[in-house]
């Protein structure tokens, strides 16, 4: 039997079939499960052809499928992150509308695994893509998305510029704006965005350039940190690579630390880029705060002055309850372990962060909303025949004051 020589170009149905020596309806009929007259024989020799040529049945033209599969594949970047679960919540709902079945697979912040998940998904037969792109893989997205016969994609919390496919996104640039607005206003002099390694993620990207436009814009100080490795995982926080706008590169508990002793006499707010860096932010300050707290030479208790207590490794004054539906903070605030005043705030859903400490300040992004509105174009694009040019819609966030930045 004849083989074709492999090169750049992908094997078709036709290659495999030419090299198995039979129609292409066969083949057809095999990918699709249609064995009733078909020899064992010859299964097994287009079952090998197809793993020689490393042929891809989902690359298939899509005339080939005699009906949709109504099943819609999506890639998490990191479904361990409270946010993620929220944008399934938000699929599955308008998904189960709809009659389709969703296939789920983790990419673990892994591009490579990402790509390898994509590739599974288009085996199983998906009618469409919804992709939380952990990043690095544009060129690869791009391409997919402009190749004929792949189906619809839509990026989810990412965006690829210019678009194209249909992004959807928080208004990244107005939601820093209202928080640092806010921030401002409550009297803090100077605010360090800290944001996991943003490579290529643009939802990272768009916030720390927009925190940096409102610093160089407004009347109020302060820099990105950028660190690489999570202080939870391994248990030491100074292990890990953090560097900031200025250059210095040490672990995120260094420079955090840093940071707040040289503005000691400052009052100092911490904005988290997302739900994982604020647990970060809270195990720094838990390290700090146990440090400051440990008894001097003459056995005196060094904790925060007034008696304040901890919650979450923060020192936390008085009465700090969560704010109510309004708004409205009926906090005081945090003081980290070593006497300065520091606010807390962040990306983050609100029923999450009004059970943190204090209550955290928080832009909620809305994420059950932004996982309708993904699978809603999605299934416009498959099933109901929208050809328009790819969009980006911008879903506005909304501010969630509590305890964390009170005044």
């Amino acid at each position: 039997m004849s083989r074709p020589t492999k090169g750049k170009r992908k094997p078709s149905i036709a290659d495999v079939a030419a090299a198995v020596g039979v129609s292409k309806t066969t083949i057809s009929r095999y990918l699709h499960g249609e064995y009733d007259y078909m020899s064992a024989d010859t299964r097994s020799r287009i079952e090998t052809v197809i793993r020689e040529l490393d042929y891809r049945p989902n690359k298939m033209a899509q005339g080939l499928k005699a009906t949709n599969s109504r099943m819609i594949g999506v890639t998490i970047a990191n479904i361990s992150n409270p946010f993620s679960s929220q944008l399934l919540k938000g699929m599955q709902s308008v998904c189960r509308e709809r009659g389709i079945q969703l296939l789920v697979s983790d990419a673990d912040d892994d591009p490579k695994l990402e790509r390898t998940a994509i590739e599974s998904l288009m085996d199983s037969q998906v009618d469409g893509l919804i992709v939380n792109t952990v990043g690095g893989n544009d060129e690869f997205l791009t391409t997919f998305a402009n190749t004929a016969g792949n189906p619809p994609i839509v990026l989810l919390d990412r965006m690829i510029t210019p678009p194209v496919c249909d992004c959807i996104v928080t208004d990244n640039a107005g939601a820093v704006d209202t928080m640092l607005d806010h921030v401002h206003d409550r009297g803090y002099d100077y605010v360090v965005f800290v944001t996991q390694t943003i490579d290529g993620i643009t939802t990272r990207r768009a916030r720390a350039d927009a925190a940096l436009d409102y610093f160089a814009g407004h009347d109020l100080a302060g820099e990105v940190l950028e660190y690489a490795d999570s202080p939870r995982d391994g248990g030491n926080c100074t292990d890990d690579a953090a560097r900031t706008t200025s250059g210095n590169e040490s672990g995120l508990a260094v420079r955090l630390g840093a940071i707040l002793d040289a503005h000691h006499d400052e009052r100092v707010c911490v904005f988290a880029n997302n739900e994982d860096a604020m647990c970060d932010v809270f195990a720094v300050l838990a390290d700090l705060s146990e440090a400051h707290d440990q008894p001097s030479g003459d056995g005196a208790e060094r904790g925060a002055a007034n008696g304040t207590g901890t919650a979450n490794g923060t020192d936390v004054s008085n009465d700090t309850s969560a704010a109510d539906e309004t708004g409205t903070s009926n906090g005081t605030g945090t003081v980290n372990g070593v006497g300065t005043t520091v606010g807390l705030c962040a990306f983050a859903t609100k029923r999450w962060a009004r059970y943190s400490g204090p209550g955290i300040t928080c832009v909620d992004q809305d994420p059950v909303l932004m996982g309708r509105t993904a699978a809603a174009r999605l299934i416009a694009r498959i099933y109901d025949g929208d050809s328009s040019p790819a969009q980006l819609v911008e879903i506005p966030a909304q501010l969630r004051v509590f305890g964390s930045t009170a005044a």
